[in-house]
């Protein structure tokens, strides 16, 4: 199964905390939007050195995509893991890609796949894809506990990827993969993935996609 991780990155975040800072934040984002990312570059800076965790994701992801200044990943980097660090699900899928893809770093699967995890617990899809190609590829598991693929948590992440996505191109390449997987996993295996999906989906309600 070809891998290919996905990187969603978003700067329209809903942020939460003070009116003030919440009010800081989108004309942050507003100026990204008007093309003014370098005067927004000093106002998530100066909310990032206060503490802002918003602020810290914002001004990783314009380090990281060069918007508003010079692509800077090791500054990306740092400023995603203060905000993975307080909590910000964004941050943590984008430090995970990073580190799985060994930009600005080296490789690290195993971190990849806790941040992975706590973003696709947060309910980010971008995540929870992740972990189904890592599960499916073997690549979730550390050298000294082999590398073999764990095919029904894959099986459980697709699942629960296609529960919240429509009809459309981005469904039928999901599909698609998930129809490889399914076609490498024994009757047992399935079952597994079946119920592992169904505990996951019980526990956290989403919207399912249009059938």
């Amino acid at each position: 199964m070809g891998l290919r991780l996905v990187f969603a990155l978003l700067f329209a975040l809903a942020t939460a905390g003070a009116a003030q800072a919440e009010s800081a934040i989108e004309d942050g984002v507003t100026l990204i939007h008007q093309g003014r990312a370098g005067e927004a570059r000093a106002v998530f800076f100066e909310m990032a050195e206060d503490g802002n965790a918003e602020a810290m994701y914002h001004l990783g992801a314009l380090h990281h995509s060069g918007l508003g200044g010079p692509e800077d990943l090791k500054q990306a980097i740092g400023w995603y893991r203060k905000a993975s660090m307080a909590g910000v699900p964004e941050a943590k899928l984008a430090l995970g890609s990073l580190l799985f893809n060994g930009k600005g770093t080296a490789k690290n699967f195993s971190e990849a796949l806790t941040l992975f995890s706590e973003a696709a617990e947060a309910g980010l899809i971008a995540a929870q894809y992740n972990l189904a190609l890592m599960h499916a590829a073997g690549l979730a598991h550390s050298k000294e506990y082999g590398a073999d693929e764990d095919r029904p948590r894959a099986y459980k992440w697709f699942t629960i990827v296609l529960a919240q996505l429509d009809e459309g191109a981005e469904r039928a390449a999901v599909e698609e993969g998930f129809a490889v997987l399914k076609n490498e996993m024994t009757y047992e295996e399935i079952a597994q993935g079946k119920a592992l999906a169904t505990a996951w989906l019980d526990s956290h309600p989403i919207k399912e996609s249009a059938q």
